[in-house]
């Protein structure tokens, strides 16, 4: 099971908690914070996907075109292979090159898109982090524990909307911004 070692963990902790504390009094000292539902949810986090599929958009124009202008290159080598055998060997070895060199640059601007999309979503899981931190201190409460670790719950525990509202509020939206593409050396 994918959670056994975790939440023997959390027992564990939880276990020596309520040993060591009186739990009796009104204000539990134990949050539970949905983090998925959140991310999923909030407006930050919503707003990077179309962002992400203009610039995708864009970039795949660009390959398809260059796309386009190699596959007629290639099929004028072919022709041109019967007509001039000689120097058919030296054009099929440059254009094997622009061919290696677009796959690079398909290949580094894929990961490009992967940078901008995990920094784009460090921005919301920072402010996150920042506001269940906020919201923990607000509360008074000892621990803070992802939801999908408990198994019960008290509804008083959940801190799951007062986060999303308050993470809507102060980061409605994140604007994704593509990191420099390296140029590639170009061989002609």
């Amino acid at each position: 099971m994918k959670y056994t070692y975790k939440s023997c963990v959390f027992i564990g902790i939880l276990a020596i908690f309520c040993c060591f504390t009186d739990l009796s009094s009104e204000a539990s000292p134990i949050g539970v914070l949905d983090t998925q539902k959140v991310i999923k949810s909030s407006l930050a986090a919503r707003s990077i996907r179309p962002q992400m599929e203009k610039l995708k958009k864009v970039y795949r124009t660009k390959f398809k075109k260059t796309e386009r202008l190699l596959q007629k290159t290639k099929k004028e080598l072919q022709k041109q292979r019967a007509i001039m055998p000689d120097d058919y060997s030296e054009k099929l070895k440059k254009f094997r090159n622009r061919v290696r060199e677009t796959q690079r640059q398909v290949q580094n601007v894929n990961r490009m898109f992967d940078r901008a999309l995990a920094n784009s979503m460090r921005k919301v899981h920072k402010t996150l982090n920042n506001i269940t931190m906020e919201v923990a201190q607000e509360k008074e409460l000892k621990f803070v524990f992802p939801k999908r670790v408990v198994i019960f719950f008290e509804e008083s525990s959940d801190i799951t909307m007062e986060v999303l509202r308050r993470l809507n509020k102060r980061l409605p939206k994140v604007k994704v911004i593509m990191p420099k593409i390296r140029p590639t050396s170009e061989k002609k």
